[in-house]
C-alpha cells in the first residue's frame, strides 16, 4: 500500500499518460493480403459469444434470454486507382443458440450471409459510373415494428452516374435503386406481428433520386437531394397497398472550420398514395474533430418511410456518437446514444412507438492479423422489451 502512494505508483501513471498520449505508439500495420492485379483479397475470420436477453420470441411479449455463438468466415477485396474502384466484402456464418438459459433453443440454430459489392468506374472522366448491390440474412429486419422474432432476407441494387464537369465544382448524380425484403418467423410458424403471416410483409421498392452538390468553397458545398419511392407488395393479401413516397431536400455540408463540420438539410416528404404525410424532412449534424481516430458527432434527423403492413410512418431520430484512438490507434473506443419516434400512420392500427439504444465498447488491434473487440448494448422499446446484448469478438485476418 506504501508502494500505491509512493514514487513507483507516480511513475506507473506518468508512463500510461506518456503512452497513451503517444500517436506513434505501438502502431500496427495493415494486413498485406494477397495480391490479384491491382488490388489485394483479405480473408478473414471471427468468431464472437453473445448473451442476447431477448434473444427468443416463441409467443407475442413472451422473450427469453440466451447465450448465442457466431462463427464468421469470408473475404473482402479492394482495388482503389484513380480510374476504378473495387470493393467487396462477403461473409458466411453460423449462429448456435446454445440452450444453456432457455432450452429448446437450439432448434433456432441457423446460416446466415452478408455480402456488399461497390463499384466506381471512370472516376476521373466527366461521366463516372457506380454500380453496387448487397444481401443480408439475419434477425435484424428494415421492418420497425418487426422487434424481435423475424428473420429477413433483404437484397438491394443500385445504380448511380455522378457527372462533374471542368473543375468538379459541380455534381449532378442520378441514381437509381432497387430492393426486396423477404420476411420468415424466427420460430417456424411462419405468423409475424401481429399474427398475419410474414408472406404479407414482402414488399420490393424501387427508388428514383437526383443529387447536386456546388463546391462554392474548397470543403463546403450547396446540396439538392431529391428522391421517390415506388413500394409494392408480393402478396395480395397485403394490409397494405402499395405506396409512392417522395422526398425533397436542400441544405449545406461542410467544414466551418478545420475541426468542426456542419450538415444542414431540411425540405418535404410526403406520401403521394393515401395523402397521410405531408411533413417537414431533414438534417442537422455538428461533428468536431479531435484527432485522425478520434471524433465527435450529434444530430437529428427526419423522415418518412413505407412500413410492412402499417402503411407509412415518420421517424424522428436524435443521436449522439463518439469515437476515441488511443495508443496510436490501436485501441479504438466507440459508444453511441440514440432515439428514434415512429410515428404510424396507416391502413393498420399500430400505436406510435419509442426506440431508445445506448452501445459502447472497445476493439484492441492486438497484431496485424488479430483484434479482440467487445461491446454493450442497451435498447428500450416503449411498446415492446428491454434488451441487454453484450458480445466478446475475436477477429482473424490477413
Amino acid at each position: 500500500m506504501n508502494w500505491l502512494r509512493g514514487t513507483g505508483f507516480r511513475a506507473l501513471i506518468a508512463l500510461l499518460v506518456v503512452l497513451l498520449g503517444t500517436t506513434a505508439f505501438a502502431q500496427v500495420a495493415k494486413s498485406p493480403g494477397f495480391k490479384v492485379g491491382e488490388g489485394h483479397l483479405h480473408p478473414f475470420l471471427e468468431l464472437d459469444g453473445r448473451f442476447d436477453s431477448v434473444a427468443v420470441r416463441f409467443v407475442p411479449n413472451v422473450d427469453s434470454p440466451e447465450l448465442i455463438f457466431h462463427a464468421r468466415g469470408g473475404l473482402k477485396f479492394d482495388l482503389d486507382t484513380p480510374s476504378t474502384l473495387v470493393n467487396f466484402n462477403g461473409a458466411g456464418e453460423y449462429v448456435w443458440y446454445t440452450g444453456l438459459l432457455s432450452p429448446g433453443t437450439g432448434r433456432l440454430s441457423r446460416p446466415q450471409y452478408n455480402v456488399a459489392l461497390d463499384t466506381k468506374f471512370n472516376r476521373d472522366g466527366v461521366a463516372e459510373v457506380q454500380l453496387g448491390a448487397s444481401g443480408v440474412y439475419s434477425d435484424r429486419t428494415q421492418n420497425p415494428t418487426f422487434a424481435v422474432g423475424v428473420l429477413s432476407n433483404f437484397l438491394n441494387a443500385y445504380l448511380a452516374v455522378p457527372i462533374h464537369p471542368g473543375g468538379r465544382a459541380l455534381e449532378v448524380t442520378p441514381k437509381i435503386a432497387t430492393s426486396f425484403e423477404f420476411f420468415t418467423a424466427q420460430d417456424g410458424s411462419g405468423s409475424c406481428p401481429p399474427a398475419v403471416p410474414c408472406s404479407n410483409a414482402n414488399y420490393g421498392n424501387a427508388n428514383f433520386g437526383l443529387n447536386a452538390r456546388w463546391k462554392f468553397l474548397p470543403k463546403t458545398a450547396v446540396i439538392v437531394d431529391v428522391n421517390s419511392d415506388y413500394r409494392f407488395y408480393l402478396n395480395a393479401a397485403a394490409i397494405t397497398g402499395n405506396r409512392v413516397l417522395f422526398r425533397a431536400q436542400a441544405g449545406l455540408a461542410g467544414l466551418i472550420s478545420p475541426r468542426i463540420a456542419v450538415t444542414l438539410m431540411v425540405g418535404y416528404g410526403g406520401d403521394f398514395t393515401t395523402g397521410s404525410i405531408h411533413t417537414v424532412v431533414g438534417n442537422a449534424e455538428v461533428s468536431y474533430t479531435v484527432s485522425e481516430q478520434s471524433r465527435i458527432a450529434v444530430g437529428y434527423a427526419r423522415n418518412v418511410m413505407a412500413v410492412p403492413l402499417v402503411g407509412t410512418a415518420m421517424d424522428d431520430r436524435g443521436y449522439l456518437r463518439g469515437g476515441l484512438g488511443l495508443l496510436g490507434g490501436r485501441l479504438l473506443l466507440n459508444a453511441q446514444v440514440s432515439a428514434d419516434y415512429f410515428t404510424y400512420l396507416g391502413a393498420a392500427a399500430v400505436p406510435n412507438d419509442l426506440l431508445l439504444s445506448a452501445s459502447a465498447g472497445p476493439t484492441f488491434t492486438v497484431t496485424s492479423w488479430f483484434d479482440v473487440g467487445a461491446a454493450y448494448t442497451l435498447s428500450w422499446r416503449l411498446t415492446s422489451f428491454v434488451r441487454h446484448e453484450a458480445l466478446l469478438r475475436l477477429a482473424f485476418h490477413y
